[in-house]
């Protein structure tokens, strides 16, 4: 994870080696490689993390959750989400005033973090509106 904007193979059993679930979701993020380039960039993560049957499980979740979660707080604050979206890729995309409504969207409690409840609240929402797209 150099702040590229995309995941290498390698970054990726990295950053997932010993979690739980891990090689599930390193075979999961694999298959989206769409490109075969090696790596997964932001639109193939994307792509690959919105089949509901797959990623709204919830082990998938709280994994996802936690590689976000980089201080280990249980939470992801703003900071966290600005480093998230700092790579090459779309880090010129996403403004910082988008970030913060992003954020006060999500954020049910208004207390500026994103917990895991309002986390899943997030997905199962993108999830619905993907459904009503296709």
């Amino acid at each position: 994870m150099n702040g590229d904007g995309s995941l290498s193979l390698e970054e990726l059993k990295k950053g997932l080696k010993g979690k739980e679930n891990g090689d599930n979701i390193l075979d999961l993020l694999k298959s989206a490689d769409t490109d075969g380039s090696g790596e997964i960039n932001y639109t193939e993560f994307l792509a690959a993390t919105i089949d509901q049957t797959v990623f709204m499980r919830e082990d998938y979740l709280r994994t996802t959750f936690k590689l976000f979660d980089k201080d280990g707080s249980g939470k992801i604050d703003n900071e966290e989400v600005v480093a998230l979206l700092q790579g090459d890729e779309i880090g010129n995309l996403v403004s910082s005033d988008a970030i913060g409504k992003a954020m006060a969207e999500i954020d049910q409690n208004g207390d500026g973090e994103i917990d895991f409840e309002e986390f899943m609240a997030m997905m199962k929402k993108a999830t619905e509106i993907d459904d009503q797209a296709h």
